[in-house]
Formats: structure tokens, sequence, C-alpha cells
């Protein structure tokens, strides 16, 4: 018989739900906006859950520093007013049961393990490119979260040690592609600061008011992979997020990354560059990684 899980994928506008079978075939979808009070965020999440009838096990990929043993989230960015909760024990006394909560971008990266672009290397990573920048590492096969909980958490990297404001000298303020889209639009007279697309079209046809502003963001992003090959010397690498489905953003980062090795015989010698890719999964990734974590989980049981 088929079994089918319920995979929740909660994110700062969005709460989306996805019926799945046991090898990754979404059969249903749902989605509500995401609250901003406790009680509303509980509420809409049961009422996503028992609109599920029928599923073995429930899963969720959540935004914050997650134990995926215990299953207690320290929330964080828009979620930030639910502070430290644990949401599988909540999930599971709702339910009755098995439960699995994940880290989003660990969760992206088990989705590209599972079903998508890391399946035939045993070292990468998954790069998210948004609002601020994600990232989940895979050492030797596994999913590595650290004893902490925080392996991945690359928007935390300082690359502007001269900033005067800590927060802005870190690769989470600098590296963001919300940012530099709205950046471009400025630049070219944009009506609507948001509309990617609308900023891909200048991008794409080398206006040189977007050009320049996105070679650069795609050159800070091409410095932050060299400082993680420089730790972890992986083999690939994989760009996620919105903006990673324009072929021209993973493109003008491979090239970035040739231009910086160019520059320095050290950065020749000392760093391989990694093969470049983007991520396979789109908004399904996370929900599909969630559904991974819960397949590992139960195994191990």
């Amino acid at each position: 018989m088929q079994r089918y899980y319920l995979s929740i994928d909660i994110g700062g506008t969005t709460l989306k739900s996805a019926r799945i079978d046991h090898s990754g075939n979404i059969t249903a979808t749902d989605q509500l906006p995401t609250p901003r009070r406790v009680a509303d965020f509980l509420a809409a999440l049961a009422q996503l859950i028992h609109t599920s009838q029928g599923v073995h096990a429930i899963c969720v990929s959540v935004p914050g520093i997650v134990n995926p043993r215990s299953g207690k989230v320290e929330f964080t960015g828009a979620l930030g007013f639910m502070g430290e909760f644990n949401l599988a024990e909540y999930v599971r006394q709702l339910t009755g049961l098995p439960v699995y909560v994940g880290n989003d971008a660990n969760c992206a990266t088990l989705a590209e393990m599972w079903l998508g672009n890391l399946t035939t290397v045993d070292n990468g990573a998954v790069v998210t490119l948004g609002t601020s920048v994600g990232g989940g590492l895979m050492i030797n096969g596994q999913l590595f979260a650290g004893p902490h909980f925080r392996a991945g958490e690359i928007s935390a990297i300082v690359n502007n040690h001269d900033h005067l404001d800590p927060h802005e000298a870190t690769v989470g303020a600098s590296t963001s592609a919300v940012k530099m889209i709205a950046a471009v639009a400025t630049a070219c007279g944009l009506p609507d600061s948001r509309d990617g697309r609308r900023a891909f079209v200048e991008i794409n046809r080398h206006n040189p008011a977007a050009w320049g502003i996105f070679t650069a963001f795609c050159r800070r992003v091409a410095v932050l992979l060299v400082n993680v090959q420089a730790v972890v010397d992986l083999e690939r690498i994989l760009i996620g997020g919105g903006i990673s489905a324009q072929p021209v953003v993973v493109s003008e980062i491979r090239h970035q990354f040739k231009l910086l090795q160019e520059s320095d015989r050290r950065l020749q010698d000392d760093i391989v560059m990694p093969d470049i890719q983007a991520a396979k999964f789109g908004n399904e990734a996370n929900l599909l990684g969630a559904l991974y974590g819960l397949l590992l989980q139960l195994e191990e049981k």
C-alpha cells in the first residue's frame, strides 16, 4: 500500500503544505498567509494539518536553528516572534503521528541529495540567494548540521572587517538578492523594486545601469564560494533561491569565480573551483527535503 506524508514549508510570508508519496510525488498542495502572532500562527498550522487526512507522518521545514532530534526550534527572521518552541512536540500532540522538523536550508539540501543535483557527489552544498543567504552542507554523503545545529549559517560570515555596523559587515547583509533587485530597479527607473522578472529583463540585455550592479553582486557570491571552498573543498555547489532560475546568474557567478582565481596565484594554487550549478528544485525544495529528512529519521528507528 502506498504511504502518504504531509510536508509543510513554513516561510516568512506563506505557510505551504503538500501531500507527498514515498517516492516524492506531490499529489495535493495548500497554502495560507503566515500570521504574525503566536496564537494565529499555531491556529493556521493546525488548519493545514487538519485538512490533510490519511497521512502516515508529518514533516516541517522552518527558518531557524533546529535540533532535529528533539524538534525544538529557535525561530529567526520574520518568525522571530515565535521565540524558542518545540514544534515537533506540538505537532505530535496535535496528531499522534511521527514528526520531523528541519531547518529550511538543510531541507533544500536534503531535497538535492535525494532527488536533485547532489545525487552523484559525496561532498556538496546548496547556497540559497534571497532576502539573505542560506546554506546547507553535505559531507561524505551526509547532511552536516554540526554539534550545535548551526553548520551552513553562511549569512553570518563577516566579509567586511572595516564596517562599523557588525550586521552590515556580514554576508547576509551584503549579498542579498532582494537588495540587488531593488538596486537594479532604482537604477533603471522601474516602477516596482520587488519585480525580479522585470529587473532581469534589464540584466539580460546588459543594460549598463543594471549590469554593473548585477556583476558586483555575483562577485560577492563568488567570494563567498571561494571562502567556503577554502574550508571544506567541495565537489559541487548548487545555487538556489528564486533568481537561480535565471541562467545568467550561475553563468556570471562561475565567471566571477574564475576572475578571482586569475587575480591571485594563491587562489589558483590553493582553491579548486567546484562544479557550480543551479539547484534542481525551486519552490518545492523545502517540502521534498523535509520529507527526505523524515524518511531518514524513520529509517534510523
